[in-house]
């Protein structure tokens, strides 16, 4: 197997390629600078390039509110450039791989959500990626589509949203004694590490083309998931849970759209809890109880 992953500079797309060559598996990055996504030209050079046996598409529009307020461009990345690399690995007879979002949904069910249940966003990012969805299995029917919820990872986080949950949270708590966070939002908070080794996995094991979940075991309010880093951290700040009714800025978020794994836990890919990651991803920042 030879992966070419598109997005390798991002939380996810360093973790496929770290994971891949650990694993002995002939991979190839290519970031933003490398290769612009909806650039077909650029990306049809690097499939032919890298010999690709498996593309792996790890890039995304992904700010919610600047997804609101550029909705060419979220459309651009999440959709017409899936639509156009699905085509283009068809052709070739190279499998793909492609990452949704928990934000498909709604937020409504009130329990994890499973890979039949009927998307309804609540948002431009929603809407895009959805159509992201359709696309890809519409002219590459074998490919993976791989929705995920919260994750984090990388030293330095997503360069979009200038860091990630924990490593926000871990600036925003150094002088604090108590630190207003989210809980009406019911997630799993996935490390990128354990999702990329997750899906790896999944190739590995020659899955179906369609729609997975991975994503971290059990579900958690992102005021639970804030205490929790506290506690390992070794933190005094004080995490005080707010309501604010999954509303941010212009975009509305779906309250409880925590995601479960069932067809690939029917393939024996199961993710750890969310819990377990948390603690391993902070012990690889330094950050943990003395």
């Amino acid at each position: 197997m030879k992966l070419a992953v598109f997005g390798n500079t991002g939380q996810l797309g360093a973790a496929l390629v770290d994971e891949a060559a650990a694993r002995g598996i002939q991979v190839a990055g290519f970031g933003s600078a490398d290769v612009e996504i909806t650039d077909l030209a650029a990306v049809e050079r690097a499939l032919e390039s890298s010999q690709a046996t498996v593309a792996v598409n790890a890039t995304a529009a992904h700010v919610v509110p600047e997804c609101e307020q550029q909705p060419e461009r979220a459309f651009a990345v999440n959709a017409a450039a899936v639509k156009r690399l699905a085509e283009a690995c068809q052709t070739r007879g190279i499998g793909l791989v492609t990452y949704s979002t928990d934000y498909v949904f709604d937020g409504a069910k009130g329990t994890p959500y499973v890979e039949d249940d009927a998307p309804r966003p609540l948002q431009t990012y929603g809407v895009s990626k959805l159509a992201g969805e359709q696309l890809c299995a519409l002219f590459h029917p074998g490919a993976l589509v791989v929705r995920t919820c919260g994750v984090y990872g990388g030293s330095s986080g997503s360069r979009a949203k200038k860091g990630n949950f924990l490593l926000n949270l871990l600036r925003d708590t150094q002088d604090r004694t108590e630190l207003e966070v989210s809980s009406e939002q019911i997630v799993n908070p996935t490390y990128a590490l354990d999702l990329a080794r997750a899906s790896l996995d999944l190739i590995g094991r020659g899955a179906a083309g369609g729609v997975y979940h991975l994503a971290s075991e059990g579900h958690c309010s992102w005021a639970e998931f804030a205490a929790a880093a506290m506690a390992v951290a070794g933190r005094a700040t004080k995490i005080v849970p707010v309501d604010r009714g999954g509303n941010s800025g212009a975009a509305r978020r779906p309250k409880f759209s925590a995601l479960a794994n069932r067809r690939a836990a029917a393939l024996g890919v199961v993710l750890p809890g969310w819990r377990d990651g948390l603690t391993r991803y902070l012990e690889t920042l330094a950050v943990r109880r003395p």
